[in-house]
């Protein structure tokens, strides 16, 4: 069953279902025509994202940020891309924009599958809010003990940390204690100018400086 075309009239388009079974969200996150689309699921109440490029451009982006900025600071770095998160045990499950184990790279380098029943969360998570989604994102990241989120919203990069089961915006990163986020802000300005290659070594330049 694919419910592809039902949400993909407009850019970042959602569609919120209810009393959704956990067999039935299964069988839906595991349709070859849902691939493309974002699952949110929550006890029972399913929402489904179908990403439109400008979400999808900045999520990419921002990824390969880190990933300069964790070679050129030479941290071990593992993604784990918009791998679905979900357990039954929690009845919950969703996709990150983007993910990655930093402090826990190790404990998850010799695993091409992620187990939320055995692994540790991705120390980060990277949000592109568009509609504003990530806020009811984040009680499920909760539920998956994600510690840190980094949430992107008109132009800026905010930071929350898992405090109490609960996320509070903070102003620095634990993940990335000095990761330049006023000099992202400013490369993701010029993504209308400047082709992504030119972004990144724009970004490698300044962090080299």
């Amino acid at each position: 069953m694919s419910v592809t075309t039902n949400i993909r009239e407009s850019a970042d388009s959602v569609l919120t279902l209810r009393d959704v079974s956990w067999e039935t969200y299964e069988r839906l996150r595991s349709a070859d025509g849902n691939r493309g689309v974002r699952m949110t699921y929550d006890h029972g109440v399913l929402i489904l994202m179908a990403p439109s490029r400008r979400h999808e451009r900045i999520a990419e982006i921002l990824g390969r940020l880190v990933f300069a900025w964790t070679e050129d600071r030479q941290i071990a770095c593992l993604s784990g891309g918009s791998t679905t998160m979900k357990s039954r045990l929690l009845d919950r499950g969703l996709e990150p924009d983007k993910c990655f184990y930093i402090q826990n790279e190790s404990a998850v380098r010799d695993r091409d599958e992620y187990d939320a029943d055995i692994d540790p969360p991705p120390d980060l998570v990277i949000e592109v809010d568009v509609t504003s989604l990530s806020i009811k994102r984040m009680p499920v990241y909760a539920g998956f003990h994600v510690p840190e989120i980094w949430r992107w919203i008109e132009n800026r990069l905010e930071i929350y940390r898992l405090v109490d089961a609960a996320y509070v915006q903070v102003e620095k990163s634990a993940a990335l204690s000095e990761f330049p986020f006023e000099l992202v802000s400013k490369i993701l300005e010029m993504r209308f100018e400047v082709d992504e290659t030119n972004l990144v070594r724009r970004f490698r330049t300044a962090i080299s400086e």
